[in-house]
């Protein structure tokens, strides 16, 4: 009988000694006793099976001699399965050290042995740690190496590709002072390295200096002197020049043609300008917007056919050149007042300024410009 067991008759008997109970009720409790002594025996047995198979589920196998006491030999058998399970957890645990250490570290020899022993378990166990720790350190240390060498090689990168790009850009520049002094960079095919070529420009260009300064000498001491100090125009007749340089003789005297007749243009549109300013303010036609844009109009359009015809062509010189190519210097004579009269002719003429007309003809200015165009005439 156990202790319940007894703590619960000796109640009983107290209880029904106190209330006169008769046998038949102590006969009752002696019954219940003895069912509460089998459910408690049959608990007992239902527990020690699920310990058994627990420890069996381990494979261990149950301690089974030398426990009378079904109380003691729970004790042990829970005693067993607690050992069981913690070197079951040793064991988990070292897998997983395993694993992670030839996760890190496929090639790494793991510093166990094959001891079944407990204590050698947790040496291990502990071995497995510091190995573990030493491989991820010196992971660490790798992947702080190889940014490092990383790093290094994009900073190396960018520093080379930005030298490439000045280089480049030095280049670009060389050739293009190369074309400015009138010559052809040599092909970058024909040099191995880009400093060897860019060193290559460089010696073209000194020596392209050297013809530049030769042949800019040659062309001063060849220059005419009407073209240093031209004629001197008045209100009445222009002078003006051009200067061009070519491989071919009459391109070289064409482009002269037309930057002279460039510069006419702007002469002649810098007077025409002038002269229709102060005819829109002597006549009052500041707020007449319609006026004064036909004026203008009629201005630009004089300007337009001067660049055709109307020039009377003085000088010409032409000067042959050391690489071949040929400077030509050109003089015109313009009658300015054909400009004036071709722009007093359309100002007569146009239906948009028809009702303006008296108050232009009585301007300062455009009595001028009949007394100049007069004046040209009977010459």
């Amino acid at each position: 009988m156990n202790k319940l067991a007894k703590i619960i008759l000796t109640f009983l008997l107290l209880f029904t000694v106190a209330l006169g109970y008769s046998t038949t009720a102590m006969a009752d409790s002696e019954v219940v006793i003895k069912l509460f002594n089998s459910e408690v025996k049959e608990k007992e047995k239902q527990l020690i099976i699920e310990i058994v198979q627990e420890i069996e589920a381990l494979g261990a196998t149950p301690i089974t001699k030398g426990l009378r006491s079904r109380k003691k030999y729970i004790s042990v058998l829970k005693e067993q399965l607690k050992e069981l399970q913690k070197q079951k957890e040793k064991e988990a645990l070292m897998d997983d050290l395993r694993k992670q250490i030839i996760d890190l570290d496929p090639k790494a020899k793991l510093v166990v042995d094959d001891s079944t022993d407990d204590l050698s378990k947790d040496e291990d166990i502990v071995a497995l740690k510091k190995q573990l720790e030493d491989i991820k350190k010196r992971n660490e240390e790798k992947k702080k190496a190889d940014k490092k060498k990383a790093d290094d090689k994009k900073k190396a990168d960018a520093a080379k590709e930005k030298e490439k790009e000045k280089r480049d850009a030095s280049i670009i520049k060389v050739k293009k002072e190369i074309y400015f002094l009138g010559g052809t960079p040599i092909s970058e095919f024909e040099i191995e390295t880009e400093d060897a070529y860019l060193e290559a420009l460089r010696k073209q260009i000194e020596e392209l200096k050297i013809l530049k300064e030769a042949e800019e000498k040659k062309i001063a001491e060849s220059i005419p002197e009407w073209f240093i100090m031209p004629p001197q125009g008045s209100d009445v007749l222009m002078y003006v020049r051009g200067t061009a340089v070519s491989d071919q003789l009459q391109l070289a005297l064409d482009l002269a043609t037309n930057a002279a007749l460039r510069e006419l243009g702007k002469k002649v549109e810098t007077r025409l300008a002038s002269k229709s300013k102060e005819t829109i303010r002597q006549a009052g036609m500041g707020e007449d917007q319609v006026s004064k844009t036909e004026i203008n109009l009629i201005s630009s359009t004089v300007v337009d056919e001067v660049t055709v015809s109307g020039f009377e062509v003085v000088e010409t010189k032409m000067v042959s050149l050391d690489n071949g190519s040929y400077r030509a210097f050109i003089l015109f004579k313009y009658p300015v007042v054909k400009a004036y009269k071709t722009y007093m002719e359309k100002i007569d003429k146009s239906p948009g300024l028809s009702g303006r007309l008296t108050a232009i003809k009585s301007t300062d200015v455009y009595k001028e410009l009949e007394e100049a165009v007069a004046k040209y005439s009977g010459s």
